[in-house]
């Protein structure tokens, strides 16, 4: 009944990026631009000029240490292979490999490997690819080259496949042209993604030691855990790495994080957990960087298992998250409350479309008005003569552990007894469906825009359809947002999708993260959003120390 082990192993990175503590901000060659040539008025056009790209090259020895986990979600193998979902990304968190695209500040797409890309019609797209980039082997980077790079990703990750569409690419010198099987709106978008990382796939003998890419740093060794040491590229295509070596970390987990940079071993994080924000804000031996990227926790209430199938029970759970207790008690107020998938900056949010806000006797009065009492008196629920006992299934990151605690106790205060699965492999356990409540955190805008969250978590055949919705309509929307590139269009597809979610109370959205990052006084060009899919990735020979 449920997902194939694909789709079970496709999930198992969505968390990584918290702790890939990376990027610093970089510009764009100035004699480049990436364009898009519509085949109808649907596909807008995109251009843009960046300014000098050179990086200092004072000589003095610089080096930084951060941390790149193992993988996502507790497990242990450490890889680089986009296989497995979100490993490609620490090789361009790390310096070694590049995307063919990169997003900018303002989330539009921007050249990186490729000069320019060209919608040539509706199911085909033209690249011109960089002249004069190495791989760190020395091998040229050429239109052949990336056709078997994307041609590898493509056929061992089910999640970019899915995304990208890819029918067959044919690649002549520097230009690589790409047929999709459909309308693909958002592909120059799937470029940027950092698993669509460029590599040499001839030249690179094992993913789980190496990546051979274009980057500013060559990883020269690496121990049994994870930990990397990296050298710089002299022969980088956009200058001198400013930094000569790169150290990374393994299997830090937040309280190791924040031990770390105490004592100096790492120079930045973005997995400091909230509890431990106060010991850095305000110390004038570290900058702590704050934003909001669109990345929801939340909850699956599973419709296909014991007592929420009822849709009363359901509806009364919406009431009875009390959403601001939880960010000022779990996450010491490092979020943004929310009742919908998206923040209020972001064009599909709709005020009028919103979730339950917290009503504590109305939850009680929906139960009640659904034959929910406590016949024995022991302070529980029972219905039909059953006691009411929910299973909430979280994994250890983003502090879910803790947050099931508080929302076992919420539930208490209900009459409704709750047992707590604490997961390693979080979508194995969701994927075979024996849980009520499901934590989880997903970002509902990467790649600067909404289709690769919607997707995987609605469509009847996403990675992350832990609760096996399988509405048709919902189905026909997502597949016309995949097409649709007008943006009026878009929102109003949006729309009609978080109308039927919300009207189906399986899911409840608690807030928006306040992303963090920490680091060491002194370093410069360090973004907060360093290391993520939204912006440049590729950018860390640019960080600097004062």
């Amino acid at each position: 009944m449920k997902k194939n082990m694909l789709k079970k192993l496709t999930a198992l990175m969505l968390s990584v990026l918290m702790l890939l503590a990376l990027f610093a901000c970089g510009s764009k060659p100035a004699d480049t631009a990436v364009s898009q040539t519509p085949a109808s008025s649907d596909n807008a056009a995109q251009s843009s000029t960046g300014t000098d790209n050179s990086a200092a090259t004072e000589e003095r020895h610089i080096e930084f240490t951060f941390g790149a986990n193992s993988a996502a979600n507790n497990a242990t193998v450490f890889t680089f292979d986009p296989a497995v979902d979100y490993n490609a990304s620490k090789a361009t968190a790390m310096g070694m490999a590049e995307t063919l695209l990169a997003l900018d500040a303002n989330k539009e797409v921007q050249p990186k490997l490729a000069t320019a890309i060209e919608n040539t019609d509706d199911t085909t797209w033209v690249l011109t690819i960089r002249d004069g980039v190495t791989f760190s082997n020395g091998k040229e980077l050429t239109a052949e080259m990336v056709k078997k790079s994307l041609e590898y990703t493509l056929s061992v990750n089910e999640r970019l496949s899915a995304l990208a569409d890819v029918a067959s690419m044919e690649a002549d010198g520097q230009t690589l042209t790409i047929h999709t099987n459909a309308v693909v709106a958002i592909f120059d978008r799937v470029l940027t993604e950092p698993n669509m990382a460029i590599f040499d796939v001839e030249g690179t003998e094992n993913l789980d030691k190496n990546m051979i890419g274009t980057g500013a740093y060559i990883l020269t060794d690496m121990d049994s855990e994870g930990n990397c040491t990296l050298t710089r590229n002299d022969n980088y295509w956009q200058g001198t790495p400013i930094a000569e070596t790169i150290h990374t970390k393994a299997n830090l987990d937040s309280a190791a994080i924040t031990l770390a940079l105490q004592s100096g071993e790492i120079d930045w994080s973005t997995g400091v957990s909230t509890s431990d924000l106060a010991l850095f804000a305000g110390n004038p031996d570290y900058e702590v960087q704050e934003y909001n990227a669109g990345r929801a926790f939340y909850l699956y209430v599973n419709p296909n298992y014991t007592f929420t199938m009822d849709p009363a029970l359901r509806e009364a759970l919406q009431y009875a998250i009390d959403r601001d207790a939880i960010i000022a008690g779990v996450y010491s107020g490092y979020g943004f409350s929310t009742q919908s998938i998206f923040p209020d900056y972001s064009e599909y949010y709709d005020a009028s479309l919103q979730q339950a806000a917290y009503d504590k006797d109305k939850a009680a009065q929906i139960l009640a008005d659904a034959g929910y009492a406590d016949a024995d008196g022991d302070g529980f629920l029972e219905k039909d003569g059953q006691k009411v006992t929910l299973n909430i299934l979280c994994y250890a990151k983003n502090q879910f552990d803790t947050l099931s605690e508080v929302l076992q106790s919420i539930l208490k205060g209900y009459g409704i007894d709750a047992t707590i699965q604490v997961s390693d492999t979080i979508s194995d356990d969701a994927n075979a469906g024996e849980f009520n409540l499901a934590t989880y955190g997903y970002n509902t805008l990467t790649l600067g825009d909404c289709y690769n969250y919607l997707y995987p978590v609605f469509h009847s055949q996403g990675t992350a359809n832990f609760n096996d919705l399988n509405d048709a309509e919902i189905d026909g929307w997502l597949d016309e947002l995949k097409v649709t590139s007008d943006m009026s269009k878009r929102v109003e597809l949006v729309k009609k999708i978080q109308e039927k979610v919300y009207a189906s109370n399986e899911y409840i959205y608690i807030m928006h993260v306040k992303n963090t990052m920490v680091s060491k006084a002194g370093i410069v060009n360090l973004p907060p959003m360093f290391g993520g899919d939204q912006m440049d990735n590729c950018v860390l020979w640019t960080v600097d120390r004062k």
